[in-house]
């Protein structure tokens, strides 16, 4: 389907998906000028959303997104919200999540349930203490110490969680560590936070 799409956009080029594509030859629009410009994520992802129902009204036009569509990606809902109110039709072609890849990379069943939540919204979507968190968009310090504030509100300062770098790659590492050293390493747009289970914390929210 990107081979044969005549426009192609991609949320963002930072991802090895991305340098293949560019390897092979196949031309692509990203949206990470989108990112640089604005310092508010919904802006960013609504403005990303109009510009692909934009593209749609005049054709045919494929958006890749890291992952399945459907996990994690706002910028998606965004799209199925306009196109459900104006009758554009929508293809889906799912692919492998950061959530399959993370598990795996721990070995965690999701038996006793999963909680996913965007970095990004950790303000405003805490974690929930009875179940695992996967917590993704860990990009950068700065989130990763935002992340941590919001966790040190549930969690003691000393509890271990695991950070999952380069998720799906030959070069993809998992660490473990407590919350007070979260912000002490470096971070990429492949990584995300692993929270395990604690029956013995309430949120405190």
């Amino acid at each position: 389907m990107l081979e044969s799409s005549e426009s192609l956009f991609l949320r963002t080029g930072r991802h090895p998906a991305a340098w293949d594509l560019e390897a092979r030859g196949i031309r692509f629009e990203t949206f990470d000028r989108i990112y640089e410009e604005s310092e508010d994520f919904e802006d960013v992802y609504r403005t990303i959303s109009e510009a692909i129902i934009e593209e749609a009204r005049k054709g045919d036009v494929t958006y890749a997104v890291p992952g399945h569509p459907l996990i994690g990606e706002r910028s998606v809902g965004l799209i199925l919200e306009i196109a459900r109110k104006e009758g554009i039709p929508v293809t889906f072609a799912g692919s492998e999540s950061f959530v399959e890849v993370c598990l795996e990379a721990l070995a965690e069943p999701i038996g006793r349930g999963l909680k996913i939540i965007d970095a990004l919204a950790i303000a405003t979507v805490p974690p929930s203490p009875d179940c695992p968190n996967l917590i993704y968009q860990v990009y950068d310090r700065i989130i990763a110490s935002e992340v941590k504030l919001a966790l040190m509100k549930v969690y003691p300062d000393e509890f271990e969680v695991y950070i999952i770098a380069m998720a799906g790659k030959d070069e993809m590492k998992v660490e473990k560590l407590p919350l007070y050293e979260m912000d002490r390493r470096d971070y990429d747009h492949l990584t995300s936070v692993y929270v395990p289970m604690s029956t013995n914390l309430k949120a405190d929210f």
